[in-house]
Formats: structure tokens, C-alpha cells, sequence
């Protein structure tokens, strides 16, 4: 099996822009899986290893850890929830071709893809979701080991309510978040925690007023 069968790539589009992809990996030799986001390299990613521990590494540095949540129901369990609303369908680029984009209308609710882990001998022939919700099927890869597959699938609806607590960032990381505002689009993905138990990764794009705030913070 090719190391390409193991990678899906995804993201949303929207009257001719589309988002900054997620891409999904298996791991070759264990069921693991990695979550990178294009345009944060290789200093960013969030891996479930085998102890059922999900990992967010900075840096090389592990910054975060979850328990992988139980089976949402008998066979699956969603692991991840990667929501992305239209206002970060901003890249005029277009995306690789192997890319499966999820096409919105302007007006549209945020795109919520979950990334369930399916044991051995799930029904390969329809999704989780599929009936009860509507969702839309993007992508399914298998884990190493027969120890199951991943399917990604997709769903328009209003995010949940919450709140969110940052730390605040350093300078360097300010100055660095106003070059990106100023001189073009600044997005970045809060981590969390959904209700039932998955990881919440949310794409956030700030509005431009941002920079007047970060200037405040800088002493500028």
C-alpha cells in the first residue's frame, strides 16, 4: 500500500476562494494518525499515538494532551472536529489536486469536518452521519496494523457555543502577527474541546481592526 492511500487533504471553498487545507495521515507502521494545517510547516501538528493520547507539538515541543474521547456510538468514535467557517476561504491559489475542497455558499454555516475512527469491518459502502444528519462524505483512509480506518466527513452547522482563553503572546509573536494583518490575512485554529469529547480545532480569521489592538499591546 502506497503512502499516499494513507494521506487525505480537505478544506472548503467559496465563490472562487478556498481555505487553507487540513491534511490527515496515518501512520505506516502503527494505527497513529497526524493532523498538520497548511501554512504552519512543520512547527505545528496534533497526533493520536497508539496509548490513545493525542499529542499537540510546537516546536517540539508538546504543548497539550487529550484522551482519545470513547465511541460516540458502537464502532465509531469521532476523534476530531476541524471547523472551519467561509470567512477563511480567502486563498486566490488554487489548492493540489488530490485536495477534496467542500463547496459552500457565501451565507452559509461554519463547515464542521469530523474525523471518526472506525473499527475493523465498518460498513465501507455509507458514513457516519450519513442519514441521521446529511453529512457529506470527503474521504476515507485505512489504518496500519488492520486496525480499522479514518473517514472525514462534513456538516454546515452553527458552532457551538463557548469561550475561549488565550495566553497572551509574546512580542516577537505579536510583531509577527501584525506583519501577517498588515500585509495580508491573519488566520490561526484554536484548540478545545467539543461536547462530546473530541478535539475542537476552529480556523479564526481576524477582522483588520486587529492591528490597532496588537498596536496597543506592542506600546505602539
Amino acid at each position: 500500500m502506497s503512502n499516499q492511500s494513507r494521506i487525505l487533504r480537505f478544506g472548503i471553498t467559496c465563490d472562487g476562494k478556498r481555505s487553507s487545507y487540513w491534511r490527515v495521515r496515518a501512520g505506516m507502521a502503527k494505527p497513529e494518525l497526524f493532523l498538520e494545517h497548511e501554512g504552519f510547516g512543520k512547527v505545528w501538528h496534533i497526533s493520536l499515538h497508539v496509548s490513545g493520547e493525542w499529542h499537540m507539538v510546537t516546536r517540539r515541543k508538546e504543548r497539550a494532551t487529550w484522551d482519545r474521547p470513547g465511541e460516540l456510538f458502537p464502532g465509531y468514535t469521532r476523534a476530531v472536529g476541524i471547523v472551519q467557517p467561509v470567512a477563511v476561504a480567502h486563498r486566490e491559489g488554487p489548492a493540489p489536486a488530490d485536495v477534496q475542497l467542500v463547496s459552500v455558499a457565501p451565507d452559509a454555516d461554519p463547515t464542521t469536518f469530523s474525523l471518526f475512527i472506525e473499527r475493523p469491518g465498518a460498513n465501507q459502502a455509507t458514513w457516519p452521519g450519513k442519514n441521521a444528519e446529511g453529512t457529506t462524505f470527503v474521504g476515507r483512509i485505512p489504518l496500519a496494523a488492520d486496525a480499522g480506518t479514518c473517514c472525514v466527513v462534513a456538516l454546515q452547522h452553527p458552532l457551538e457555543p463557548g469561550k475561549v482563553e488565550l495566553p497572551r503572546p509574546n512580542d516577537d509573536e505579536l510583531r509577527q502577527m501584525r506583519n501577517w494583518t498588515a500585509n495580508g490575512v491573519l488566520v490561526t485554529t484554536v484548540v478545545g474541546e467539543l461536547s462530546d469529547g473530541a478535539i475542537g480545532l476552529i480556523d479564526l480569521r481576524a477582522d483588520p481592526s486587529v492591528v490597532a489592538t496588537i498596536d496597543s499591546a506592542l506600546g505602539s
